[in-house]
């Protein structure tokens, strides 16, 4: 023991002290990682039978978009429910998917004289305990899920509306209906797919097959591709030609969070390219710390190589000195390891906000068999060179210069790995965040900026021609600058459209989506005409009719990519046309044509489409508002907020900024940076101080020599310049694996984008050069310093 201590104030330098705080640091980094690395694969693990059940989907890949939709076709599945390789079906409707017009779940609860709309509404069928895990706090929840007009809320919900969990009993009122809530169940926890705040049982009659979530419980080894097949015929008999491109598929209810591409998911999807680059940055980082950990290690055994000599000359064994470097290696270990769990502490809040995630931090006895277990094997691998390689060599070899050579070649190929690992890290941040600057500015057809939509507003009161109050309302307040109405979220995907036959007898094959408007939508989206006008009420005659014959009138804005698939060159020469539909009697007439629009994100491909004025068949829809750039976007809201509250009764609407929207679709990118960011500040921070105390240790070992070349004439640059060049080769060979390897990942991920930036070359110049300036400062200055010793203060013992 005495020994040991020793040999631990041997070491308690600044750089020492720095050395290890670093270290805490970083294995502090990798925990952190790991936490959430393990919260991301854990969505859906605990529920029940998760091996054998799926949720279908379609993926419309074919059709220009990168999305994985949930199948919402219920028909599909119970079509097969006796095939013997499906045990079970269960399905989630969201409460806007029902098509009841007078049964949409906009429920006014009566709490005293306040009125309230319930969040999150879903339609289950009464075999949802078999497909999640759901911890009731009262009431029955069978029951709930088998008589019609009962309720089932959760906590927060119960408390939310009445202020008391325990709410059985309460009624809940709407026009028409009244409900009592059966059953309050715990909140859902956050690492799962599902996200709702009330269930009610189907009712009793269903007018048409409704849309929603379709969950598979197989049986027990069933062939999952052959099982896609027989859906995916029964998914065509009801689909037009061109769906016989799509892909059928059943994902593992384990595997949504992750694997899921839709808008249309209950909660935003993570994603599994985030997983594995975090899993990529805990082997670097934990490589790296490693690395620095055993770097400082070894240039301490070359520095106390004389103390190690006399131990051996006065009998100590070689056993002795084994045990001690491995002790001292598994002590300054756990105390490092004690300090990183401190650390995660302090820092998992702030992590959570930084990665947008909910990683819960508990020193389990997991955590301390696992700190213990990382303890014990990084100690060994810290000391195990020290205590077989040096407690084996011989006394004289020692205290001789080529030792300290040998162990030097060591010690620089460490920190060469390390100086690789920045320039790799450099260079994928600074693509990873061009890229995202690049679609955050690029033209998508219609401008974000300075633009509010306010979601989720019954469509009566948008694209009904006697109905547009609402619109009027909104677009007399301050601050307003023009206002439409959109049954989708533009930032998000688009819905299905219709088959449209041009005079020519041309019709856009594939997916021809169109989005319902109301009158001003190129002034309020920003969308960019190009022939033609757009709606303006002017035109009245432009709203959608259905005649009294059964037929439908509807005027037309076109984006300028479907009038050149439709084989027409010039853009004012189909300014009138007039486009049909046969199926549904449909004649649509173009009055204006816009340049192209892309929507959703810049992984999906610009699609033809158009715009419609108000031909609606969806229960509700959304206000988008261009505001002046003089407006508050905070009194602005609460301004809408209180006339849709207090003039249509329309409650707890959801507003937020279109920019804020489109961002969005860059959250798990937005992930992916700010690792990397962190990553490469530490990366950074812990090169440098590898870099200080190999550079110490050369330049101890060669301060004699310096001083002998300064007495004979030598300039302080000249031996700065010396020392530096070899530090500098250090950092060109690591170019040779950190830029192939870098160029490698970065061209994989943006190759996921369908508008992408290119493989700017400057990037890699840059950081070679950054690496290289800051290794060459660091050991200039460390060099200067010895360069500049007064000679005599180093000879005067020869």
């Amino acid at each position: 023991m005495e020994q040991l201590i020793i040999s631990i104030r041997t070491k308690a330098t600044r750089l020492f002290w720095l050395h290890f705080i670093s270290y805490s640091a970083g294995l502090a980094a990798v925990i952190l990682l790991a936490l959430f690395v393990k919260h991301e694969l854990s969505y859906d693990s605990n529920q029940p039978d998760k091996q054998r059940v799926y949720r279908a989907h379609v993926d419309y890949k074919s059709f220009g978009f990168d999305t994985l939709m949930p199948m919402r076709d219920l028909a599909v599945a119970l079509a097969l429910k006796n095939d013997s390789d499906i045990e079970e079906i269960f399905s989630l409707i969201p409460a806007e998917f029902m098509g009841y017009v007078d049964h949409n779940f906009n429920l006014d609860a009566h709490n005293g004289e306040t009125n309230v709309k319930l969040k999150d509404v879903y339609f289950a069928s009464n075999n949802l305990d078999r497909f999640i895990n759901l911890d009731i706090i009262f009431g029955n929840l069978d029951l709930v899920l088998n008589t019609p007009n009962q309720l089932a809320i959760s906590e927060s919900e119960a408390i939310r509306l009445f202020a008391n969990a325990n709410v059985i009993g309460r009624r809940l009122t709407t026009k028409n209906q009244a409900y009592i809530i059966g059953a309050v169940f715990k909140d859902l926890p956050t690492h799962t797919h599902f996200q709702f705040s009330v269930l009610t049982a189907f009712p009793n009659t269903i007018e048409k097959q409704p849309h929603g979530y379709v969950y598979i419980k197989t049986a027990v080894n069933t062939d999952i591709a052959e099982l896609e097949t027989k859906l995916f015929k029964e998914y065509l008999k009801t689909k037009s030609e061109e769906h016989k491109t799509v892909q059928y598929k059943l994902i593992n209810i384990t595997d949504i969070y992750l694997k899921g591409r839709s808008t249309y998911e209950m909660k935003a999807p993570g994603s599994i390219l985030a997983v594995t680059i975090a899993c990529g940055l805990i082997f670097i980082l934990f490589l790296q710390i490693t690395c620095n950990f055993i770097n400082f290690n070894l240039v301490s055994v070359g520095r106390a190589a004389k103390q190690i000599a006399i131990k051996k000359a006065i009998g100590a064994s070689r056993g002795q000195l084994f045990r001690l470097f491995i002790y001292e290696s598994i002590l300054m270990t756990g105390c490092a390891v004690v300090l990183s769990l401190a650390f995660v502490e302090l820092t998992y809040g702030y992590f959570n906000q930084l990665v947008e995630t909910h990683i819960l931090f508990v020193l389990s006895k997991s955590m301390v068999l696992m700190a213990v277990l990382v303890t014990l094997v990084i100690g060994l691998l810290n000391g195990v060179y020290a205590g077989v390689v040096v407690a084996n060599v011989d006394v004289k070899l020692l205290v001789r210069t080529h030792y300290q050579y040998h162990l030097s070649l060591l010690v620089k190929g460490v920190l060469s790995f390390q100086a690789g690992l920045a320039i790799f890290i450099f260079i994928v941040f600074i693509i990873a965040q061009l890229q995202l600057e690049f679609v955050a500015n690029m033209d998508v057809g219609y401008q974000t900026k300075n633009r509010l939509i306010v979601k989720n507003v019954p469509a009566t009161q948008l694209f009904e021609k006697d109905k547009t109050q609402l619109i009027s309302a909104i677009a007399d307040l301050p601050g307003v600058d023009s206002v439409t109405a959109t049954d989708i979220n533009i930032t998000e995907q688009v819905r299905g459209g219709v088959q449209l036959t041009w005079p020519n007898g041309q019709v856009i094959e594939g997916v021809a989506p169109s989005v319902v408007t109301s009158f001003n939508v190129v002034e309020a989206l920003g969308l960019h005409l190009l022939a033609g006008r757009g709606f303006s009420e002017e035109f009245q005659s432009d709203w959608y009719q259905k005649m009294p014959d059964g037929s439908e009138q509807v005027a037309l804005i076109v984006t300028e990519s479907m009038v050149h698939l439709a084989g027409y060159k010039s853009l004012q020469d189909v300014i009138g046309m007039t486009l049909s539909n046969a199926d549904s009697n449909l004649n649509a007439t173009i009055v204006g044509v816009v340049a192209d629009v892309k929507v959703g994100s810049a992984k999906q491909e610009m699609i033809p489409l158009s715009f419609n004025l108000a031909r609606s068949y969806i229960p509700n829809g959304n206000i988008v508002i261009k505001v002046t750039d003089a407006a508050s976007y905070t009194d602005l809201k609460t301004q809408i907020a209180d006339v849709l509250k207090s003039r249509f009764s329309i409650l707890d609407i959801e507003i937020s900024g279109l920019a804020d929207d489109y961002a969005k679709n860059y959250k798990n990118e937005r992930r992916i940076i700010t690792l990397s960011q962190w990553l490469l500040i530490l990366s950074t921070v812990l090169t440098l101080i590898s870099l200080a105390v190999l550079v110490s240790q050369t330049v101890l070992s060669q301060q004699k020599d310096l001083a002998i070349k300064k007495v004979l004439g030598a300039p302080i640059t000249q031996l700065v310049t010396e020392l530096s060049l070899s530090y500098l080769k250090l950092v060109s060979l690591s170019l040779l694996v950190s830029i192939p390897l870098a160029y490698w990942l970065t061209d994989n991920w943006l190759s996921s984008f369908n508008d992408r930036i290119g493989q700017p070359i400057w990037v890699y110049a840059v950081a070679a050069l950054v690496v290289a300036v800051i290794t060459w400062l660091t050991v200039a200055t460390i060099a200067f310093k010895a360069a500049s010793a007064r000679p005599s203060l180093i000879l005067r013992d020869e």
